[in-house]
């Protein structure tokens, strides 16, 4: 019996050394798109008449948020599947907020399968747009100070290359498909309408 147990257990840690933690930078819900996408909805509802409980003072933004994600990274996968050509989930789906959104803003961290990551690294190794924009990511200036280099980045220290490709992947995702409302999501109420 104990030998099962190791085994099982074995396998889990296999399957575990087999995804990465990673985070998608894909512009937060702070005077965003992605916040204009929720605040359309919501004034839809309201506006109405018919649905009084949907105003501002009763949603419960972090339950619409995560599930605005949930479909995000799920149309994110679609994406970049029909456009490159490569398969990548996206799963444990978090959304992590600043405490202050003067410096930064919402991320989506999660974990994806080590090799499906690389082979989407090394294609985008390749592509001049994607190389400029890891430069310009990782370039230091006045006031703000890489915690990478360009060449930590590409030479991928620490799994970092695919939060860098991620965040180059949803910009052009936002730009072609999200501005256009195609996220589908759920608005949380914080009090359900009283049925008589």
């Amino acid at each position: 019996m104990k030998k099962n147990n190791m085994i099982k257990s074995t396998k889990k840690k296999e399957l575990k050394m087999k995804k990465i933690d990673t985070t998608i930078n894909f512009g937060g819900f702070y005077e965003s798109i992605h916040h204009g996408n929720i605040e359309s909805i919501i004034e839809s509802y309201y506006e109405d008449g018919n649905y009084p409980e949907y105003n501002y003072d009763n949603i419960d933004y972090k339950k619409t948020e995560l599930s605005y994600i949930q479909d995000y990274c799920y149309k994110f996968t679609d994406y970049i599947s029909n456009e490159y050509k490569f398969n990548i989930k996206f799963e444990n789906l978090k959304l992590w907020s600043p405490s202050e959104y003067n410096f930064n803003t919402d991320k989506i961290d999660c974990q994806v399968n080590k090799s499906q990551s690389n082979k989407l690294i090394n294609h985008f190794k390749k592509d001049d747009d994607f190389l400029e924009h890891l430069r310009d990511r990782t370039q230091s200036y006045d006031g703000y100070q890489s915690f990478y280099t360009f060449d930590d980045a590409l030479n991928n220290k620490n799994n970092i290359l695919i939060m860098y490709l991620l965040e180059y992947l949803s910009n052009e995702f936002n730009e072609k498909q999200v501005i256009y409302g195609e996220i589908e999501f759920e608005i949380h109420l914080l009090k359900e309408k009283k049925v008589a």
